[in-house]
C-alpha cells in the first residue's frame, strides 16, 4: 500500500501521544451527521463530542476512541485529533 492510499493519524493529549499510525479511513459524526474521511479528502475540521471516532486500520481491524471533547483537523492526508482527555 502506498502512503497516498492511507492517512497518517495522531491523537494527542496535553501529556502524550494517545495513538499514532497510518489508516485506511476515519469515521465519526458531528452536528451535521455521520462522516468518513478517506485519502485525498478535502481539508476538514470538526468538533467531536462524546461520539466514537473509528479508525479503520490497514490490516482491516478497527479501533474506536470516544472523547468528552476533541478537535479533528485533516489536511493533505494527515489527521490530528487534539483532546484534553487522557485515555
Amino acid at each position: 500500500m502506498h502512503q497516498q492510499d492511507s492517512i497518517s493519524v495522531t491523537i494527542l493529549s496535553p501529556d502524550s501521544i494517545v495513538w499514532s499510525g497510518r489508516v485506511l479511513s476515519l469515521s465519526s459524526s458531528n452536528g451535521e451527521g455521520n462522516f468518513d474521511i478517506i485519502p485525498d479528502h478535502a481539508r476538514f475540521m470538526t468538533l467531536l463530542r462524546k461520539v466514537p471516532l473509528v479508525v479503520h486500520e490497514l490490516d482491516g481491524s478497527d479501533a474506536s476512541f470516544t472523547f468528552d471533547t476533541a478537535v479533528l483537523f485533516f489536511q493533505d492526508n494527515v489527521a490530528k485529533i487534539y483532546t484534553h482527555q487522557a485515555l
